[in-house]
């Protein structure tokens, strides 16, 4: 598990003051590019990898208590399941007191440069990810 601490700038909110909910997978993106980099796999290895990339297919977020500006916040980053094509990343937002903020999931899947299509998860991929498995 990889643990992100931030916090909620004035950016981050709407005309509310309350966090926009975009800005929530912004700091989820945020948190995983950091862990990524974490395991072996920052984006320029991924972005410049000769035959795949490794598009977003899905993301999802559940807001489960209120976050303004000034919050401090850690986002828990999680690798839930490693198919043959795609990866599936769990994330958890709390505040500083230890509330749950908000939670997420994203899939990504590789796609071959050459034609579009799906295609299995480059080796040296697949084994920075195996090492980060929920357990």
């Amino acid at each position: 598990m990889f643990t992100y601490h931030t916090r909620i700038f004035l950016h981050h909110t709407d005309a509310a003051g309350r966090l926009f909910y975009a800005n929530q997978f912004f700091l989820m993106h945020e948190a995983k590019e950091l862990f990524l980099e974490k395991i072996g796999l920052p984006m320029k290895e991924l972005l410049g990898h000769p035959e795949a990339t490794f598009p977003l297919v899905h993301a999802e977020a559940d807001y489960k208590a209120m976050l303004v500006a000034d919050d401090r916040i850690r986002i828990t980053v999680e690798v839930e399941k490693l198919g043959e094509t795609s990866a599936t990343t769990l994330f958890t937002i709390f505040k500083e007191d230890g509330t749950l903020a908000g939670t997420g999931k994203t899939v990504n899947v590789a796609v071959s440069k050459k034609n579009g299509v799906k295609m299995p998860i480059p080796p040296e991929w697949r084994a920075a990810y195996e090492k980060h498995l929920k357990k």
